[in-house]
């Protein structure tokens, strides 16, 4: 039986498809586009809330406060639209809501959905929900090929796929990185665009993997589809949470891939 979900926002926006896709498949979805939902006497009390949020306070929190206090039981996710990077980086997000960001919804909510160790207590810190995060990393093996123009950039994401037990190797200046088999490949280009194309397709030509993640500052659906186009599998901004890389790592995760 699947479980019922409100979902609050705009789900026609373009950036939150695959999270509504998503959504759809998982629960029984009930819609609406304001905080302030109307009462409906054959709608079960909702077990999730997603808020689409597309701009920094599109929804007044006396409204959420009041939708809260109607469904107390509800588990609260909040789908963070491009517009409201100011609150990802400020933390100044929905009270209560586990947050994720647009281009990793559609991973991410199949695995909160499926999996009830995924969320964090309703009143546990930002330091909590990292250390969640930690426990929760499966550990992988092999190795990343990461593409990044400056070493410190290379070191950010080797840090990061370090962390749930892959090996890290920096491919700079156009080389071409020799590997026996490669887990996951991570491309951070210095300004992404139509100009990155020619690069960005043959450093997936020369190291073959089935996760492909591009990885820019602030990704807005252009460049989604325009990774897509390119080969990627996954787009992750900045900040993110380790739980998405490991996800988009794991998911498509294969062995056997080679690079001559």
């Amino acid at each position: 039986m699947q479980r019922s979900v409100l979902v609050v926002g705009d789900a026609s926006a373009t950036e939150f498809s695959a999270a509504v896709a998503g959504l759809r498949q998982q629960g029984d979805c009930r819609f609406s586009l304001s905080a302030k939902v109307s009462e409906d006497a054959e709608s079960p009390p909702p077990h999730w809330i997603v808020v689409l949020q597309s701009r920094i306070g599109q929804f007044p929190l006396a409204e959420l406060a009041a939708l809260r206090r109607r469904y107390p039981l509800a588990r609260w996710i909040a789908i963070a639209g491009f517009w409201t990077a100011g609150e990802l980086r400020t933390g100044k997000l929905i009270p209560g809501a586990e947050w994720i960001p647009w281009q990793s919804a559609a991973d991410r909510l199949e695995s909160l959905f499926t999996s009830t160790g995924e969320l964090s207590p309703l009143t546990a810190p930002p330091e909590e929900t990292i250390l969640r995060d930690l426990e929760r990393m499966e550990d992988l093996s092999g190795l990343a090929v990461i593409a990044a123009a400056r070493q410190v950039d290379f070191q950010f994401w080797a840090d990061a796929v370090q962390s749930f037990g892959l090996s890290a190797v920096w491919r700079a200046g156009g080389g071409k990185v020799r590997a026996s088999a490669i887990a996951c490949v991570l491309y951070q280009p210095w300004d992404w665009g139509p100009k990155s194309v020619d690069d960005a397709t043959q450093f997936l030509a020369d190291h073959p993997s089935a996760s492909r993640i591009l990885c820019i500052g602030l990704p807005r659906w252009e460049d989604q589809q325009l990774a897509r186009k390119v080969g990627f599998t996954a787009i992750l901004g900045q900040p993110f949470r380790l739980r998405d890389l490991q996800l988009a790592v794991s998911a498509r995760l294969t062995t056997g891939n080679t690079a001559s």
